[in-house]
């Protein structure tokens, strides 16, 4: 099967008159998955829409990308970026062809160029597809299918000539409007095909896309039920294949924007926690995403995962928040998978506040903790036996009590502590 596989790839590459080899897209799924230590999403940007926008990009209250706030992301240890693009709003689609107004096509290979410049991983998708995402049914699907095929044949021709290190993805959160619980069979058939289609038409444009690795999405991107209903799609290429969720969990602390909770972990359960969702439910989420896919060989990358900062912030909630971040980033490693935070460029408090740099500001941190706590979990080096040789982020790191209070920050060793048991990078030290 693998002959013939190798085969069929070779055919198709001199069919179109492009030709690959593996050894200009050496990296597999699990080789690259796992150089990859944290990503960050340039959120709400080359997504943003509106009706009459004069720049779409800045209509959503951020300002444009640049290769500054790039090497600010790079430098605050951040590896992969995520880059959303909406394409509707900037392209035609007549008798089957998509063509793409050029000097959107060109901005977004500039964004993705400073990231390329910073030598980081880049995943780019179709997102907020309105026409597609919101339109998993079968009385939909002929034409939507053919309008996906003639986009995919347009994006994986530009993006042909790409390195490895950009990963594309075909979809993003397909879902009934307005409905997120659990689909039907008829959704979950429409969306794997969507994921088959974006498969076999990046494959279809030969060249480096023979070999690139893709990125394909459960049903809205769930991480519990979407595993259900989600088939891997047929690919000519082994091994190259990854699974992308979506993690904002629990649902109650990470985003709910009504905070119920504003505490999560066992060190603040004195405050007042939803007790079923702490460490261990996150454990049994990771779990259940290890068993389904990493353990057959399948990465997993959490495109999405953050908690909101809650209003009215206390030291103590700020200090739940970063025991959060830490220990959601160091557990999904444990488990092999690859955490993307969500960064919409909210700076606030309360609803869909995800932003980590103030982008208005030099890229300035939006707080003293966030970040901190996020390169404290990336430390953690994914399981023996699936990590490239080199995986290891050099951080500042914080010592916590077990309480979960910080008692030392940026710290290379335990000095000048009390006696007791002290906490840092996920270990136990004890000062005697």
């Amino acid at each position: 099967m693998k002959r013939l596989s190798t085969i069929l790839l070779a055919m198709v590459a001199t069919m179109i008159g492009r030709s690959a080899t593996v050894a200009d897209m050496p990296s597999d799924a699990k080789q690259l998955a796992y150089n990859i230590k944290v990503g960050w999403n340039l959120g709400n940007t080359l997504e943003a829409y509106y009706d009459g926008a004069t720049d779409p990009e800045t209509s959503w209250g951020n300002p444009k990308a640049t290769q500054a706030m790039i090497d600010s992301v790079k430098a605050a240890g951040f590896n992969a970026i995520r880059i959303p693009v909406r394409w509707y709003p900037h392209f035609s689609y007549s008798n089957g062809t998509v063509t793409i107004n050029t000097t959107w096509l060109a901005r977004v290979k500039e964004v993705i160029g400073y990231c390329l410049n910073d030598g980081l991983y880049v995943i780019m998708n179709t997102h907020h597809e309105l026409w597609l995402e919101s339109y998993a049914t079968y009385a939909d699907s002929a034409t939507v299918f053919a309008k996906e095929r003639a986009l995919w044949k347009v994006l994986a021709k530009e993006f042909g000539d790409y390195d490895e290190h950009l990963i594309l993805a075909g979809t993003n959160e397909v879902h009934r409007p307005d409905v997120w619980n659990e689909c039907s069979t008829e959704n979950a058939t429409v969306q794997n095909k969507f994921n088959q289609i974006f498969v076999d038409e990046v494959r279809a444009s030969g060249g480096k896309n023979l070999y690139r690795n893709l990125l394909v999405q459960t049903y809205a991107c769930n991480d519990s039920w979407g595993i259900n209903h989600f088939t891997v799609p047929k690919d000519p290429t082994s091994g190259r294949m990854i699974v992308e969720v979506h993690a904002y969990e629990p649902y109650d602390y990470a985003m709910n924007e009504s905070e119920p909770y504003k505490y999560w972990g066992t060190p603040y359960s004195s405050y007042g926690i939803e007790s079923w969702s702490q460490e261990s439910y996150l454990n049994n989420v990771f779990n259940k995403l290890k068993t389904a896919f990493v353990n057959k060989g399948y990465p997993v990358i959490i495109g999405e995962c953050g908690a909101i900062r809650h209003t009215s912030p206390t030291t103590a909630m700020n200090e739940s928040r970063a025991y959060y971040l830490k220990t959601f980033i160091s557990k999904a490693k444990l488990y092999g998978i690859v955490p993307f935070l969500w960064d919409n460029g909210s700076t606030g408090t309360g609803k869909e506040s995800y932003g980590l740099f103030k982008r208005k500001s030099n890229m300035s941190q939006v707080d003293n903790f966030s970040i901190n706590a996020i390169m404290e979990g990336a430390h953690t080096d994914y399981p023996t036996g699936i990590r490239p040789a080199e995986n290891h982020v050099t951080v500042n790191n914080n010592i916590y009590n077990l309480q979960g209070m910080i008692v030392k920050k940026n710290a290379s060793d335990m000095a000048g502590l009390s006696k007791g048991i002290y906490v840092m990078n996920g270990k136990k030290y004890t000062v005697k």
